[in-house]
């Protein structure tokens, strides 16, 4: 499993897990699309392989079955936002018995979406879990992660990749042209995640007006009449937020542009498309009538 970036944050987990000093719960935090879900999940190998590899290629039956993606001891949870019976059901399967390691690791995404509930129903473990069980917590929104699941976790928080490292990352997972791939690079902000989001949207961008008329957007908007077309829409203005973060560096304009990549990932589900619309509309003007 190759990790491109984010050598700080390798550093200090491999002598942790080289000295036998992993703590059971930490949060992974920073900008979406910078690999820290994948980064999770190599950990969580490391935590099971049988000769205590990170990062580097092992071929133990514990490894094997981890980058098969079906290793029953590992488990990728990816309900946003958790609900209060898959954290309750997390919390009676942590102090069961590893299926076939001798440990256990959760990985658990959108940390900063657990309902009060959800998280009470986690709380306990996470301050007194077995010592066979590690949990590794992903969010892009640290600051809106419930105090008391902070408070019960070490948190490591991740950097943007640099130009370079978007690079290499979109062009080991793109078949788009050199120019594409360095046009979507320039204004991901450090995500590779973003950078393949705007690949696979750019030919259905449409273009966002620089000028905000609240009538005009309203009924730009009220257009966007599928799904399909709201993703285009929001890939366009997501690039146009993210070159204006970059000339302006306005942290509001980065937040929004998470907020975009939130709504994108509702589209998946069944979501009211009036509502949605709203939402959308409301919370642009909010952010650019001011900002444009």
């Amino acid at each position: 499993m190759k990790i491109i970036g984010h050598e700080k944050e390798k550093e200090i987990f491999g002598r942790v897990l080289k000295e036998n000093r992993l703590h059971h719960a930490y949060i992974l935090s920073g900008r979406e699309g910078t690999g820290k879900k994948l980064f999770a999940k190599a950990l969580a190998k490391a935590v099971l392989c049988e000769n205590g590899a990170f990062l580097t290629d092992c071929k133990c039956r514990q490894c094997v079955l981890a980058d098969s993606g079906a290793h029953p001891d590992i488990h990728i949870i990816e309900e946003s936002p958790l609900k209060i019976d898959k954290a309750r059901e997390i919390s009676a399967d942590a102090f069961m018995t590893p299926l076939t390691a001798r440990k256990k690791a959760y990985v658990i995404d959108s940390a900063d979406t657990f309902g009060q509930e959800a998280a009470n129903a986690l709380l306990k473990t996470l301050e007194e879990p077995p010592a066979d069980t590690y949990f590794f917590l992903i969010t892009s929104r640290y600051p809106q992660v419930l105090h008391t699941i902070r408070s019960r976790c070490i948190s490591i928080g991740f950097g943007l990749l640099s130009d370079d490292e978007v690079c290499e990352v979109v062009s080991s997972n793109s078949d788009k042209t050199d120019d594409e791939i360095k046009a979507a690079v320039a204004i991901s902000s450090g995500s590779a995640g973003y950078a393949l989001y705007m690949l696979e949207n750019m030919e259905k961008q449409p273009t966002f007006g620089k000028t905000l008329n609240p009538v005009e957007l309203f009924f730009e908007i009220e257009s966007l009449d599928d799904k399909e077309k709201v993703r285009a829409y929001c890939a366009s203005l997501y690039g146009y937020l993210l070159e204006k973060y970059k000339r302006t560096g306005n942290e509001t304009l980065l937040d929004f542009s998470n907020y975009l990549l939130d709504i994108l990932k509702r589209l998946e589900y069944n979501v009211s498309l009036d509502i949605f619309r709203l939402d959308l509309y409301i919370k642009t003007i909010e952010v650019l009538s001011e900002k444009s």
